[in-house]
């Protein structure tokens, strides 16, 4: 065999090799896993403009049934989401900064703006994997509890028009939450993931906002994962 091909047929075999060192490290049974999530702001906001100061976090934890279906679990602080008034002083939103200043250019600074909620996320996820080796592609869907917790100002106004949305009282919510993702195990003990995720805040909205594409910027995110894998 001349030097060349048998260069390049220990190329083959290095690549070969070390796929098969990445998938005798994935799990192939149930295993849990914990780890913490970074998250971008809405997507309207980081397709807009994006920083690494902007990136938000949480704390995640996963348990796999079977190589084929899983169950996580998340608490992810989103940040804020903003009310604006249209012409006649009627409030609009909530939205992402990017949209609000899209519809009221006149809204002023961020840091100013007193119509605003913060969130907090704890959706729960079941998922459907296809087990690749070390590469894990899923699609997962969940209910989602979250907390919100609107600007303290002092116009009653923007307390009628929460009011009107979530309905008077009680800060705990209920939701629904879908991803997809892709899981890539580095080692028999640890993995990084990224994909997209999307929150729907109403459930009677669900059908009609999955017709909107503003909707999946509006209420979408990317994120990566680093998870430690408990076998």
């Amino acid at each position: 065999m001349n030097p060349r091909k048998a260069g390049k047929v220990t190329v083959v075999c290095l690549l070969l090799l070390r796929v098969a060192v990445f998938a005798s490290a994935t799990p192939s049974r149930s295993y849990a896993a914990v780890g913490l999530m970074a998250v971008s702001p809405p997507l309207s906001d980081t397709l807009a403009s994006f920083s690494i100061a902007d990136t938000l976090y949480g704390g995640t934890v996963n348990y796999a049934l079977s190589p084929w279906l899983s169950v996580g679990a998340e608490v992810l602080y989103l940040g804020d989401i903003y009310y604006g008034k249209d012409s006649g002083g009627d409030f609009f939103g909530p939205s992402s900064w990017t949209e609000l200043k899209a519809a009221a250019p006149a809204a002023g600074a961020k840091a100013d703006w007193e119509y605003y909620e913060s969130l907090i996320y704890a959706p729960l996820t079941f998922s459907l994997t296809i087990p690749l080796g070390f590469l894990r592609p899923y699609l997962g869907a969940g209910p989602a509890f979250y907390f919100h917790f609107p600007s303290t100002n002092q116009d009653a106004a923007f307390d009628t028009y929460l009011a009107a949305r979530y309905g008077a009282g009680q800060r705990m919510r209920t939701g629904f939450t879908a991803r997809v993702g892709l899981d890539v195990y580095l080692a028999d003990s640890f993995a990084l993931g990224l994909g997209y995720t999307v929150r729907e805040d109403l459930l009677p909205n669900l059908f009609e906002d999955l017709a909107r594409e503003l909707f999946y910027k509006e209420n979408g995110y990317f994120f990566v994962t680093g998870r430690f894998i408990l076998n």
